[in-house]
């Protein structure tokens, strides 16, 4: 075959490449699997960067996907140097392939022949004609897109890597399970809910370093702010694009439980929800006309207007909880 393209849908959640992937190939019936998790939210100090519980494993413990992982010295071993029999073997079976890529042998990317990143990248097709592949990533501005690359780039930008971390050489390969059968969890919603308000620790089975959980992982975007302000530099609009997509999905999660009957319909409550995800919204787009600009006063208004959606949003989760609450005293 030479040419083969899977399908991927436009994604839900996109702050980080495993985001996009994960909610653009996966299958409707995963969705009570989304709502019960994406929840609680972490700063991981030797990252940098804020992110959903259990960021690093989402892909390969989701219910909804097969994953599975293959060393590179295992990919040597069956297809030699080449990138090109992995892919379409894979690709032919119905398989996405997640790798890792130095971004600056990638046409596609801003860091092309200029500086060097190691970054996920996501392989949905090919075309052996045309000598491309099909990748999807955070590419345009920190956006999930669809696009093309040549296959020597990818080559030359997978093969080129060092092996000092497994993770960069690693080849995963994944594909939807269809048909599963995963129920909403309400005692889990009010406990990962409660942990997000009351900055409770999750305890994972490694931990690989230092985090903070919650509302106390969000305060420190003040002291960003205020760095920002000292320095003029700019502030990392991923935290800010994360904070919109929980409220995303916490109005996804409110009107689910409403169709389902699982909680009473509220229009009102609806409302709260829709609005504070406009907040943050907004609040997303001030950061990056003031990474534009880098206009001082921008960074206070920015200040202020997280202090009042936070002041909101945990008057709607605690009210969330509440209604949750009710129903398991139904049970």
């Amino acid at each position: 075959m030479a040419k083969n393209v899977l399908k991927l849908g436009d994604p839900v959640i996109s702050t980080y490449t495993s985001y996009g992937t994960l909610t653009s190939v996966m299958h409707e019936d995963l969705w009570p699997w989304i709502f019960n998790n994406f929840i609680q939210i972490r700063y991981a100090h030797g990252w940098g960067i804020f992110s959903f519980d259990s960021h690093q494993f989402l892909l390969s413990t989701c219910p909804g996907i097969s994953f599975y992982n293959l060393p590179q010295e295992i990919v040597i071993s069956k297809w030699g140097t080449s990138l090109k029999q992995v892919i379409t073997e894979a690709i032919d079976m119905g398989y996405y392939l997640y790798i890792y890529a130095d971004r600056y042998y990638l046409a596609c990317t801003d860091f092309y022949q200029k500086e060097h990143l190691m970054h996920e990248l996501l392989v949905y097709g090919y075309d052996l004609d045309q000598n491309v592949i099909y990748i999807a990533d955070n590419l345009d501005d920190g956006k999930f897109i669809q696009t093309v690359c040549s296959l020597d780039e990818l080559e030359k930008g997978y093969w080129t890597m060092s092996n000092e971390y497994s993770f960069w050489t690693e080849v995963r390969f994944l594909k939807p399970i269809q048909n599963i059968n995963y129920a909403i969890h309400v005692e889990q919603i009010i406990t990962a809910m409660e942990n997000y308000l009351n900055s409770s620790e999750t305890y994972d089975l490694v931990r690989d370093q230092k985090y903070d959980f919650g509302m106390q992982a969000i305060q420190r975007i003040f002291t960003d702010i205020e760095q920002a302000a000292l320095v003029g530099e700019a502030l990392d609009s991923r935290v800010f694009h994360l904070m919109y997509e929980h409220k995303l999905l916490m109005e996804l999660r409110l009107s689910y439980l409403m169709e389902k009957s699982i909680i009473k319909p509220d229009t009102a409550f609806m409302e709260l929800s829709t609005v504070l995800k406009q907040d943050y919204f907004k609040l997303r787009n001030i950061v990056l006309k003031y990474n534009i600009t880098r206009d001082a006063s921008t960074l206070s208004k920015i200040s202020e207007r997280l202090q009042e959606n936070l002041i909101k949003e945990k008057a709607f989760i605690s009210s969330f909880i509440t209604r949750l609450q009710q129903v398991e005293s139904l049970v």
